[in-house]
């Protein structure tokens, strides 16, 4: 091409102008500049269809929305005033509503004084539209795992970068900003269920195996808690990535054990004690049919004696009883675990004070002990009472002795937890008890005897509490409440 054929120059710079506003109207992108002396907007392209024929900056504000106008107000006086740039979004209402950003320097004469302001705007309401939406999935997600106590989590395989969602963090008790390594994560479990993940988490990182456990958590503030954690391993570029949801099911995993022990009970204690009823009233029901047919029998020769008769309606009695007490300790029990009490502070010596009268006026021969601090917990009033009812009623029944000591402790061990110390001098709880408790199950060989224990550890756990049990020295059981401490304690 010659250089110095006119023709030939005007031809070349249509071609690059018809390619620059070809551009330019397919990203939807304005070429503006606003002359501050006359006031005057020059658009370019002139076909551009984002500001239409606004020709000025105050008709231009008469058309960016009512809530976005003070901010564009605001930019272009941080410009023109300080830095020299400007960039800001907003909504221009035409025909339809529109997301304009702009961005703009601003030109000065040799006095340093502002003579015009150049910039491009580019239309960005697909992309504000897709962030509004992704924002407001993101909500719904938060909403979610706050509703169904779930919480999502992802480990890149080749950093060991660990990342967990709010839901998880809410579920571990431990704040937002709260980053955890890998280490850190499995060491919130219970130890006896920790080697499970390990495990079910190695396995699924070398086979890509997916892994679905239910195990005890223990939150930061020292809540015991079963979950339900899934996992599986996926490719995200040339990273492998394990991932996976946390859920809390304490309370599904309460109602299970309840149905466990109750169907113990019912297969084991009411059946038993249905035996010895209808098996007694059975033989006392013979006994007068033969006295009946015999009324003239001499006293002498009635083939039962009143000591029999009166046995066997005492076993009677006692059994129905028992049954009876079975029922409305079951009753009790659920009237507290199906409804949500509010978490109050609960001053706890106060508490365990009037439990341990109680108990005294109840049994001459039991002697109560108190001492400790005066602290309160973080729970209900309710459960925790029952709880105390539960195991001096153990313990004073338990003793076979001519008096049953019993000694209560409060103590606060750390700045959260507070601890209750139930301290008895009688045969000690079997170690299958305390096995079953431990383990979270029973099985057809190998359960508890009763529903005392398991009643105990279902309030603590619903209060964010734990319980454990040792033997006394000589002798008895020293059972350990475990509770948060109240907030302001």
């Amino acid at each position: 091409m010659d250089p110095f054929d006119d023709g030939a120059l005007d031809n070349q710079w249509e071609d690059e102008h018809s390619i620059v506003e070809y551009a330019l109207q397919i990203t939807d992108t304005v070429i503006w500049v606003w002359d501050l002396e006359s006031d005057a907007i020059s658009l370019y392209p002139p076909s551009q269809t984002t500001f239409g024929d606004i020709g000025d900056f105050t008709e231009l504000l008469r058309h960016i929305h009512s809530a976005d106008q003070s901010e564009v107000i605001d930019a272009l006086e941080t410009a023109l005033g300080e830095t020299g740039t400007y960039l800001t979004e907003f909504r221009l209402v035409r025909d339809e509503v529109c997301w304009v950003r702009a961005k703009g320097i601003v030109e000065y004469d040799g006095s340093g004084t502002p003579t015009r302001v150049v910039g491009i705007s580019k239309d960005v309401t697909e992309r504000v539209q897709r962030e509004q939406a992704f924002s407001r999935l993101g909500e719904h997600v938060e909403e979610a795992e706050t509703i169904s106590d779930i919480g999502g989590w992802e480990l890149n395989l080749e950093t060991n970068e660990l990342l967990w969602t709010d839901g998880t963090k809410r579920i571990h008790d431990v704040p937002p900003e709260y980053q955890p390594s890998l280490g850190e994560a499995l060491s919130f479990y219970h130890p006896n269920d920790r080697p499970i993940l390990e495990q079910a988490i190695e396995e699924c990182r070398e086979s890509g195996e997916p892994y679905n456990v239910e195990i005890r958590l223990i939150t930061s503030e020292g809540r015991e808690r079963w979950v339900n954690c899934r996992g599986e391993r996926t490719q995200r570029g040339d990273s492998k990535i394990l991932r996976g949801v946390i859920r809390d099911v304490t309370e599904r995993k309460i109602r299970d054990q309840r149905l466990m022990v109750l169907n113990r009970i019912l297969r084991h204690n009411i059946r038993n004690s249905l035996g010895v009823v209808m098996g007694n009233a059975d033989l006392l029901r013979e006994d007068l049919d033969t006295l009946e047919q015999n009324d003239e029998l001499p006293v002498e020769e009635v083939p039962f004696s009143v000591a029999e008769a009166q046995s066997r309606a005492s076993k009677i009695k006692r059994n129905a009883e028992q049954l009876v007490e079975i029922a409305e300790r079951a009753r009790r029990l659920s009237r507290i675990l199906e409804r949500n009490p509010p978490m109050n502070d609960v001053p706890v010596l106060p508490l365990v004070k009037r439990v341990a009268s109680a108990f005294e006026a109840q049994y001459p021969t039991a002697s109560v002990r108190v001492e400790g601090r005066d602290v309160s917990v973080r729970g209900d009033t309710e459960s925790l009472r029952l709880a105390l009812n539960e195991l001096l009623e153990n313990a004073i029944h338990h003793t076979q002795t001519p008096r049953q000591d019993v000694e209560i402790s409060i103590s606060k061990k750390t700045n959260d937890r507070i601890e209750i110390n139930v301290v008895d001098t009688g045969p000690g709880i079997p170690n299958v008890e305390q096995e079953v408790l431990e383990r979270g199950f029973e099985e057809p060989l190998m359960h508890g005897h009763g529903m005392g224990l398991w009643m105990v550890n279902w309030l603590l756990v619903r209060l964010g509490g734990s319980i454990s049990i040792e033997a006394n020295d000589p002798t008895g059981t020293v059972v350990t409440l475990k509770l948060p401490a109240a907030r302001n304690d």
